[in-house]
């Protein structure tokens, strides 16, 4: 069984993965905010009831356009029930992550996570974090010289810090046609989200016949908002800040030789310009009907752009750089024939630079022309509705502070083919 079908990004969602923010966004070290979201250095905390606010908008309206929404920490649950003995695979593979030195430390944190008395305990101490208070470090008959010299542990302080930021749902994993890619993540304490993926696409019966495109085990880093679906046979990637070419050719590779299952014939590499909190490609482009494209333009008029195909010898691919003007490569990428642009104009200074920093370019499709978009970006949603587009706005400021838009929040595990 495999339920995994993604060759577009604008057919109607039947399918879709999402994680709703819990208990692991109040878990911090000390109190002290910014160790837990690096990314958000001018916040002092993380408004958790006004999230879940805004995730439930967010599934309100995937669900009302049709799709069936798959929570993650369910579908860790059900491939736990199914495969008990796997539980113990995913602890070495979490605390590998977790960066735990020595015997002793990582002992401790084994036992807490084998002695989770249920799976959702177990769960919820992968998702909420290992204090060293948490585990047996903390009892004083063990080291009963650094408890009376005052030199034991810090009992506040992580072992494994919680999984904070988990309801990215894109960047860890994508779907590519019918297989997926296991991402490498930039940040190492995100590589945990991916050990989690892993296991599910590993050992849950709906990913069974599931092929894998790219190796979470690469030395090389992959996030999947450099990863967009323009066809049945057709890939743009970004080449960003958060994914290094050596990665993309490992990609490539897997993709036009490794697995006769891979459809794709035609990739395309973006440069991703960086600018403010805007990280990877699907921040700069979005397809958003059968011939339209919203486009930054520090995307349209100044990113390199190659073109990836079958080498003539076996396992060889061939890269050439594409020198025409955007419009003409995306026209060749869905197969010829005219194409729309759309951007929201230059994002220098005033409302624009807020709303291209906002998700203005990050939308998430439904279907053709049906879009989720962010309600606070006016201008833009202006200029969309006077384009034809149906708007489903959500306000999505305390999940994603400006880090993308509602595309970046949920991945399509399963869409309509055009």
């Amino acid at each position: 069984m495999n339920i995994v079908q993604v060759n577009n990004e604008i057919g109607q969602i039947k399918r879709v993965l999402v994680h709703r923010p819990g208990p692991e966004t109040q878990r911090f070290p000390h109190g002290e905010f910014a160790l837990a979201f690096p990314l958000r250095p001018t916040s002092s905390g993380f408004n958790l009831e006004q999230a879940q606010a805004e995730h439930d908008a967010l599934t309100t309206a995937l669900r009302e356009s049709g799709a069936t929404v798959i929570e993650l920490r369910d579908l860790l649950g059900e491939t736990l029930a199914e495969s008990p003995c796997v539980r113990r695979e995913l602890i070495d593979r979490f605390l590998a992550n977790c960066r735990i030195e020595g015997t002793e430390l990582a002992e401790a944190a084994t036992q807490y996570l084998e002695e989770a008395p249920d799976n959702d305990q177990f769960i919820a101490r992968l998702f909420e974090g290992i204090r060293y208070g948490d585990t047996a470090l903390a009892e004083t008959t063990r080291y009963p010289l650094a408890a009376l010299t005052h030199s034991a542990f810090d009992l506040d302080t992580f072992l494994s810090g919680p999984l904070n930021t988990a309801f990215f749902m894109r960047d860890p994993l994508s779907a590519i046609g019918a297989g997926v890619s296991l991402n490498r993540m930039y940040w190492h304490d995100r590589n945990r989200e991916v050990d989690i993926l892993q296991t599910i696409i590993e050992c849950h019966p709906a990913f069974a016949d599931t092929p894998r495109w790219f190796d979470h085990g690469s030395s090389f880093h992959l996030e999947g908002g450099d990863v967009i679906n323009l066809g049945e046979t057709t890939l743009a990637l970004g080449l960003s800040s958060r994914t290094e070419s050596l990665a993309l050719d490992r990609l490539c590779q897997n993709l036009l030789w490794g697995d006769p299952r891979s459809a794709i014939t035609d990739i395309y590499v973006f440069e991703v310009p960086q600018s403010g909190n805007r990280l990877h490609l699907d921040a700069y482009l979005s397809p958003i009907d059968h011939d339209t494209f919203v486009v930054d333009p520090a995307l349209a008029h100044g990113a390199r752009v190659y073109h990836g195909r079958r080498g003539r010898k076996r396992e060889t691919v061939r890269i050439e750089e594409r020198t025409e003007p955007l419009s003409r490569i995306l026209s060749d990428a869905v197969g010829g024939g005219p194409v729309r642009l759309l951007d929201f104009g230059k994002g220098g200074t005033g409302r624009m630079e807020f709303e291209y920093g906002n998700g203005a370019a990050g939308i998430l499709s439904l279907a053709p022309g049906n879009l989720c978009v962010c309600a606070e970006n006016l201008t833009a949603n202006e200029a969309l509705s006077n384009a034809g587009m149906t708007l489903h706005p959500v306000s999505i400021q305390e999940m994603t502070a400006g880090f993308g838009g509602p595309n970046s929040l949920c991945l399509p595990l399963e869409r309509e083919s055009l």
